[in-house]
């Protein structure tokens, strides 16, 4: 696979004689609405397919993986013009392998409100090995607020993505409370109830798992967070569920500030089963114009992490979005 820096004067034919692939198939596989406008800058992906296969009439999807000794998986892995459905036509021309072996393997994890369309879901979902549904609640009786999630469990099961529940200290006003944390962190039968309870729904609506997110927590909580952690990943592990939790982006630990000092990254990281560094939103909608997630912070905040949490735990978050 080629990435083509567009140069003043390009065209997007002139890429394709360049790179030796149809015209067409140029555009789908970078999903190009006006294929004659081009930005000086602009990144084109330029697919090196092994083998590909031209759609006749009459085929599926199903068919030609069987055929071909792939999946209908691999297929929406290596056509994201399919947008993970299984619309196809005649003459349509179709990855089924890259010539390049695998570097190794890795986890992605993605997050979604439950309102998310649809059609962007199904798009992402064939990349996915963990959606994380964002987010649960509780109230201060360690009752898991409910929400209307059914659509996105079954899809992330139907392409073979885990489900993650991620509980947050969001109440039933929709705001996150630290003085919520601290309630159910330091009274063990609130917090033992919380603990069946996030059970329980895991149980009846699919979840593979959770993703704590509690932010803000007092400082004087940080043995308390790792030890409710613990106590979690004790209770889920006999299901076979995983625990991850979510660290703010600490480059130290000492670090002050509210929103790190009570996540203590070796405490927490040998808690639970895999953390995620929150290595995004320096740059964001009331900051200095900079990036969402400068390169220099976010290597500092991973140089910190790997030194006291083993690597093969991390998920590093990266944005895939942007303020005006």
């Amino acid at each position: 696979m080629v990435i083509h820096v567009v140069q003043p004067g390009d065209s997007l034919y002139r890429i394709a004689q360049m790179h030796g692939v149809p015209l067409p198939f140029l555009i789908q596989q970078n999903e190009l609405r006006e294929p004659a406008r081009l930005t000086p800058g602009q990144t084109i992906v330029v697919p090196q397919p092994a083998e590909t296969y031209l759609v006749k009439r009459g085929d599926t999807l199903g068919n030609i993986a069987a055929q071909h000794g792939t999946t209908v998986l691999s297929l929406w892995q290596n056509n994201p013009q399919l947008g993970g459905t299984d619309r196809i036509y005649p003459g349509q021309m179709l990855v089924l392998s890259y010539p390049t072996p695998k570097l190794g393997a890795f986890a992605v994890n993605g997050y979604a409100y439950p309102n998310i369309d649809p059609r962007v879901l199904r798009k992402t979902l064939p990349y996915l090995t963990y959606l994380s549904v964002f987010s649960y609640g509780f109230d201060r009786t360690g009752r898991i607020l409910p929400q209307n999630v059914d659509l996105l469990i079954r899809m992330a099961r139907q392409y073979q993505v885990k489900p993650l529940l991620v509980l947050t200290t969001l109440g039933e006003d929709g705001q996150f409370s630290g003085e919520r944390a601290h309630l159910v962190l330091q009274n063990p039968s609130t917090r033992a109830a919380l603990i069946e309870n996030l059970v329980q729904t895991l149980e009846n609506q699919g979840y593979a798992g959770v993703d704590i997110d509690f932010e803000y927590i007092p400082p004087e909580d940080a043995e308390s967070y790792a030890a409710f952690i613990r106590e979690v990943r004790a209770r889920l592990e006999p299901l076979g569920k995983i625990v991850m939790v979510a660290l703010a982006p600490k480059t130290s630990a000492g670090q002050r500030g509210l929103l790190y000092e009570a996540h203590d990254y070796q405490m927490l990281g040998e808690a639970a089963d895999y953390v995620l560094l929150m290595t995004y939103e320096w740059g964001y909608a009331l900051s200095e114009p900079m990036a969402v997630a400068p390169i220099n912070k976010v290597e500092q905040v991973v140089r910190f992490a790997t030194s006291v949490i083993p690597p093969e735990k991390i998920f590093m978050g990266i944005p895939n979005y942007g303020y005006d």
